[in-house]
């Protein structure tokens, strides 16, 4: 206990061991990766996990979270991804083309396409806010035509019953 270097910091064997585990865990995914590009086989978190379960006995492969909290880790795992390689949208380019001359031959749109459903949860919420805004202004200004309406009524059963009272005095002789 009287060991400088204790003293100074108390918890420099705990930060050691979780070097070591991050330094292992860039190693397992390292040897994962080469084990998939060996087979040819597209690097995704779920057959990582599954390639160093099988290469490694009774460990339990790794996690997307173990990679993503490890940032050497998750740096490799986005670089050899398939998801991060540009070959990937290269090969969408071509298929979008494809079927936009589809589309345009049909000149319909699927029914069962929903362009809300594209729009993000926040985009929804503003357009929601919007609409009930715009519901709320209409039935104002619905109200303020139906006490227009009913005062524009109002007159001309005043002024009906003004003509057929002035009827009635031409009638008598007086």
């Amino acid at each position: 206990m009287n060991d400088p270097e204790v003293a100074e910091d108390p918890f420099a064997h705990l930060k050691q061991r979780a070097a070591e585990r991050a330094d292992r865990t860039v190693e397992r995914l390292r040897a994962g990766i080469a084990a998939l590009r060996a087979t040819d086989q597209k690097i995704t978190a779920e057959s990582l996990k599954q390639v160093t379960r099988e290469l490694e006995p009774g460990f339990a492969g790794l996690s997307f979270q173990v990679i993503r909290r490890n940032p050497r880790a998750y740096q490799l795992y986005r670089e050899a991804a398939s998801a991060f390689t540009p070959l990937a949208t290269a090969d969408n380019g071509q298929r979008g083309k494809r079927r936009r001359i589809r589309r345009g031959a049909s000149r319909t749109p699927r029914s069962s396409y929903d362009r809300l459903q594209g729009l993000d949860k926040r985009d929804l919420v503003v357009r929601i806010r919007t609409l009930e805004q715009e519901l709320e202004t209409e039935r104002q200004r619905r109200g303020a035509l139906a006490y227009d309406q009913q005062t524009l009524l109002a007159r001309i059963i005043r002024l009906e019953a003004e003509i057929i009272l002035l009827q009635a005095e031409g009638s008598h002789p007086e």
